[in-house]
């Protein structure tokens, strides 16, 4: 029983340094396509490559994933955060204007309504009160005037003798007492 123990704590230290071995093998095979190999390394994954299938077979596969990535489209360059901050801000602002302006011209709108319409109702009872009035139509003389008018220089005022005769009053008897 002990031997069995012993059999399977060796078979997991085998699979877990194979396991380091694959790791390696995958390391050291990357590295060589993306060339930062050293030349004894590289020499050892040619090698490798010649005599073991899995690793080839690694190879063909990261080759191709490789590939695949140099195809892939480049992302358009980000823009810095204070531009993006900038232009938020920009927009708020807009939005903050155009609020103020729309609000502002509909409280203009109420108001020339509001006083349109106290201007309208007041015109409506002018309108009605010179319809009610019955009266003679008015003749209005163009060439003469309806009341004579005085020439200014025609008119002579004098300062000690009065335009009108004033009357005096009857002077009463002194009773001597």
């Amino acid at each position: 029983m002990n031997k069995n123990v012993n059999s399977n704590n060796l078979d997991n230290q085998f699979q877990g340094g194979k396991k380091i071995m694959e790791q390696d093998r995958f390391e050291l095979v990357s590295a060589y396509l993306d060339g930062e190999v050293t030349p004894s390394q590289r020499r050892e994954v040619e090698l490798l490559l010649a005599t073991d299938p899995v690793a080839k077979h690694l190879y063909q596969r990261l080759l191709k994933l490789h590939s695949e990535f140099q195809r892939m489209p480049v992302p358009p360059k980000v823009q810095p955060v204070e531009i993006t901050v900038d232009r938020v801000f920009d927009q708020i602002d807009r939005r903050s204007k155009r609020n103020f302006v729309l609000g502002g011209s509909a409280i203009a709108a109420l108001c020339i309504a509001f006083i349109s319409g106290i201007i309208s109702n007041s015109r409506t009872n002018i309108v009605q009160l010179a319809e009610n009035y019955n009266s003679e139509t008015v003749q209005i003389a163009l060439n003469e005037p309806v009341i004579e008018i005085v020439n200014p220089n025609n008119v002579m005022l004098t300062i000690n003798d009065p335009v009108l005769q004033i009357p005096q009053p009857p002077l009463a008897p002194l009773k001597n007492q």
